[in-house]
C-alpha cells in the first residue's frame, strides 16, 4: 500500500489516491498546500529499492567536470582537473591538465582517448558548469554522443565534494577561499513562465516513506526516473515532494521527462514555487500566497533533513487518479 502524508488531519491516503475533501478549486493551480507531518517510521528489510540488475541494464552515461580547483601550483596558477564518472558509479577517471592546455581541442583529444580505452562506451555525456559551456560543448560536438547540459549529475557532485574534503585540503597550495559556492546555489534570476497548457490543476506538498516509495516503483508509472540512493542506515527516512494533479498529466509528464529535471524550489523571499532544470533554467510553477509560507518553508526544511532528496509526482485528474509520472530527485 502506498501512503502519503498530506496534512496533520489527513495523515495518510491509501492506494496512492487523493482525499477529495482536500481538493478545492482544482482549476486553479496553486489552490492546495498542506503541511508536512513526518509520521512514517516503517522498517523494511527489502532495501535498497532498485535491484543491481536494473542498474547494470541502464545505458552508460558519463558525467564530466573540467574546471580549476582550489589549489595553486608552484607558479601560482590554478590546478585544472578533468573528472569523469559514470551513472552507475562503476567507472571514474581523474587527471590533472596543464594550464597551457586548457582549450576545447585538448579536451576533445583527452575525452576521445578515454572513450576508446573504455570497455563500455557512453551513449551520453552530461556536464553542469555554465562557465564551461562553450568549451565543453565545442569539445564534444564532433563526438557521436548525446551531450546534455544538466545539473542532474549527482555522482559527479559527490565525487567533487569527496575530493574537496580528502584530496585538495592535503595538497600544497590549497586555498580555501578559492572553493566554489555550493553547487545547489539558488540562482537569482527571473524564472520563465511555464506554458499554460502544461500547468497542473492543483498541487499538494506531501511526504512518502521508503516502503511506500518502493510500492510506487513497483507500479511502474509511465514516466519514471530514479537513481540508486543508499538507504541502508536510513530506514526511518521520509522524503518530501510535490504531487501535481492535472487533466493533462501525460503531456506534463512527457515535458518534465524531457527537460533534465533538477528539482523543486520553494522560494519564500520571492514568493515563488519554481521547477529547476537544465544548467540554470527555472520555470515559475506557481505563486506562494501569504498563508502558504509555512507549508513552503516546511518543504524546504524537510529537503535539508533528507539531504536534498525529494520527489515530483504527476497524477491524472481522472476517476482512478493514476500516477503518470514520478521523479526521485536530489
Amino acid at each position: 500500500m502506498i501512503n502519503f502524508v498530506y496534512t496533520q488531519t489527513f495523515s495518510s491516503i491509501p492506494k496512492f489516491k487523493l482525499n477529495k475533501n482536500l481538493i478545492t478549486g482544482r482549476r486553479k493551480i496553486n489552490q492546495i498546500f498542506s503541511v508536512f507531518n513526518p509520521l512514517f517510521s516503517q522498517k523494511s528489510d527489502n532495501l535498497p529499492l532498485i535491484e543491481n540488475e536494473k542498474i547494470n541494464a541502464e545505458p552508460e552515461i558519463w558525467e564530466i567536470d573540467f574546471f580549476s580547483k582550489p589549489v595553486l601550483n608552484e607558479s601560482g596558477k590554478k590546478l585544472w582537473e578533468l573528472i569523469i564518472i559514470n551513472n552507475k558509479g562503476t567507472f571514474e577517471h581523474v587527471e590533472s591538465v596543464p594550464n597551457n592546455l586548457i582549450n576545447s581541442k585538448e579536451l576533445r583529444k583527452r575525452i576521445n582517448f578515454i572513450i576508446k580505452s573504455s570497455k563500455i562506451k557512453p551513449v551520453a555525456i552530461k556536464f553542469f558548469r555554465t562557465q564551461m559551456f562553450n568549451m565543453i560543448n565545442i569539445a564534444l560536438s564532433e563526438l557521436e554522443l548525446n551531450v546534455r547540459p544538466s545539473r542532474k549529475t549527482r555522482l559527479l557532485f559527490e565525487k567533487i565534494k569527496e575530493r574537496e574534503e580528502t584530496v585538495y585540503k592535503t595538497m600544497k597550495g590549497f586555498k580555501p577561499f578559492l572553493r566554489e559556492i555550493d553547487e545547489v546555489q539558488i540562482l537569482r534570476k527571473t524564472p520563465e513562465r511555464m506554458p499554460d497548457f502544461l500547468r497542473g490543476d492543483s498541487y499538494i506538498f506531501a511526504t512518502i516513506d521508503l516502503a511506500s516509495l518502493k510500492d510506487v516503483l513497483e507500479q511502474k508509472p509511465r514516466f519514471l526516473e530514479v537513481f540508486q540512493p543508499s538507504f541502508s542506515s536510513q530506514y526511518n527516512l521520509t522524503i518530501p515532494g510535490l504531487i501535481i494533479i492535472s487533466d493533462r498529466a501525460k503531456s506534463l509528464s512527457s515535458w518534465l521527462n524531457s527537460v533534465e529535471l533538477f528539482g523543486v524550489l520553494g522560494d519564500i523571499e520571492r514568493k515563488e514555487l519554481i521547477i529547476e532544470c537544465g544548467l540554470d533554467t527555472q520555470y515559475l510553477f506557481g505563486k506562494i500566497k501569504n498563508d502558504q509560507f509555512k507549508e513552503s518553508k516546511i518543504f524546504e526544511d524537510n529537503k535539508k533533513k533528507s539531504d536534498g532528496l525529494h520527489f515530483i509526482a504527476v497524477q491524472s485528474n481522472s476517476i482512478n487518479q493514476e500516477i503518470i509520472g514520478f521523479w526521485l530527485l536530489k
